[in-house]
């Protein structure tokens, strides 16, 4: 299946947003839907690492959210952050330890 930079774009924007993909597979229109659904696991494909790129680009913005509000004293957000920072390092470790 051939992807337009425009619908490449787009699926950053719904990584962004944490859709699934049968809502994906809606608001962008996708006709043919196996090739998409093929296309959207394959880890070496471009519409799975836009999807992704999309998901870490959420990522950043909420966690650079929660350091600041962090820095300022806010307790629960500090606890938010910590959370999600070690959830990221505990994904860190166990693809490293993929690496071995």
């Amino acid at each position: 299946m051939d992807y337009t930079n425009e619908l490449l774009t787009k699926i950053i924007q719904v990584g962004t947003l944490g859709y699934p993909l049968s809502k994906i597979i809606n608001v962008l229109d996708i006709e043919d839907e196996t090739a998409f659904k093929k296309d959207f696991y394959n880890k070496k494909h471009i519409v799975y690492k836009n999807y992704n790129k999309g998901l870490d680009k959420a990522d950043l913005v909420i966690d650079s959210k929660l350091f600041d509000m962090a820095k300022n004293g806010d307790l629960k957000a500090l606890e938010k952050y910590q959370f999600r920072k070690n959830r990221y390092q505990d994904q860190f470790d166990g693809e490293a330890d993929n690496r071995k």
